[in-house]
């Protein structure tokens, strides 16, 4: 797949020197657009018994403020660069050593050495047609095995009923008001990691997908996926099943794979949502460069040797509140079992001004030394201007 990554370049670097020229380029600078937000996240996670630096008793508050500029498009072409710089408002315990920095707000807003502050959270070059779509640079991706903030190449096509997706990453992190992992290497010495996706419209119900992935002389993942949707008067309802193979490069790892069932249904606008996941018995799934099947705000033992996950969860919107509610079990590694509940609501007060609030609730398997029942609240108050 390294022949994407370099096609995707020569096409930008094509599309770039045929069509910008100075007077286009000052117009599209000038009729840019620039907007702002002001952000605290708060966080207070508290453990039955402290066994790790990992699972600690953490209490913190951050504020972000994050500005972010874009280009007029301009022969199809835009640029988007978006930076947050952070600052530690409160810390119960700014002496502590957890898993990934010194202080409680290290636990989510990673500390390397020194505190980094400021980070781009977007900086891109776009070039978008009513089919194509091209990014490169600092963005979100959210797909298969590739997600959160990603240093990548990513493309996307559609023609007739057959979609395309091709991308190539080199490091993944995250930059948001309430969480900061700076950006580490994805497969340094060999590359990074590539994925290839097509999707096929069966009919306006139903899609089919299959996707591979490959971070050389490491590991590939090779997926299928099958998505159902429907509509009957006033209720909507649909299926999907998502499979997939991971084949590890190092002989002292095993191969893996993972099954994911899930089902929805919308009445009066109350969503129900019934999942299931399921890992390999004899080997955990790691991937390298994120994932978008876990649910939880926790849900750690998910893709564990093993691990057979299943979930319930409800959605609901009123005016201004929108709340969910998710329960689930995983039992894992044979003998070990632990359920999580999660609860989350989002208040818009206006347009310019919004909160968000979590809560999570684990009951860990006493039988496993490893971890502890976890209670866990949090809450992110936005001002965007």
């Amino acid at each position: 797949m390294k022949s994407i990554k370099l096609s995707l370049i020569a096409a930008l670097a094509t599309t770039v020197c045929t069509n910008i020229s100075a007077n286009s380029l000052q117009e599209a600078l000038t009729n840019g657009k620039v907007s702002a937000e002001f952000a605290v996240t708060y966080e207070t996670r508290k453990q039955d018994k402290e066994i790790s630096k990992y699972y600690q008793d953490t209490a913190y508050s951050v504020g972000s403020f994050a500005l972010k500029y874009e280009t007029e498009k301009w022969n199809n072409l835009s640029l988007t660069a978006k930076f947050r710089a952070y600052k530690t408002l409160f810390e119960d315990d700014d002496k502590s050593i957890t898993s990934t920095g010194k202080g409680d707000a290290s636990e989510r807003f990673y500390k390397t050495g020194s505190e980094k502050d400021i980070d781009a959270e977007e900086l891109f070059l776009a070039y978008d047609l009513n089919n194509l779509h091209i990014k490169a640079g600092r963005q979100f991706i959210s797909t298969e095995w590739i997600n959160k903030t990603q240093d990548a190449i990513s493309l996307y096509y559609d023609i007739n009923n057959t979609s395309i997706e091709a991308i190539w990453s080199s490091r993944h992190g995250r930059v948001y008001a309430r969480d900061y992992r700076p950006m580490t290497h994805i497969n340094k010495e060999n590359g990074g990691v590539y994925k290839l996706g097509v999707t096929q419209k069966i009919s306006d119900k139903l899609f089919v997908k299959a996707y591979g992935l490959t971070a050389p002389s490491l590991k590939d993942i090779y997926g299928g996926k099958i998505n159902y949707k429907n509509s009957i008067n006033n209720i909507k309802f649909g299926a999907m099943a998502h499979y997939a193979d991971l084949n590890e490069d190092d002989t002292n790892l095993q191969d893996s794979n993972i099954l994911e069932l899930k089902t929805f249904a919308t009445i009066n606008g109350y969503t129900a949502t019934l999942g299931y996941v399921q890992i390999d018995e004899d080997a955990a799934f790691n991937h390298i460069a994120g994932e978008t099947i876990i649910p939880f705000e926790e849900g750690d033992q998910m893709f564990l040797k093993d691990a057979k996950t299943t979930y319930a969860m409800l959605s609901k919107s009123f005016g201004k509140l929108n709340l969910t509610a998710l329960y689930g079990i995983t039992d894992y590694e044979k003998d070990f079992d632990k359920d999580e509940f999660n609860l989350w609501a989002g208040y818009k007060f206006n347009k310019n001004l919004t909160l968000n609030v979590g809560y999570a609730l684990t009951n860990e398997d006493n039988k496993d030394a490893n971890t502890t029942d976890l209670n866990q609240l949090n809450a992110t108050l936005v001002y965007s201007f």
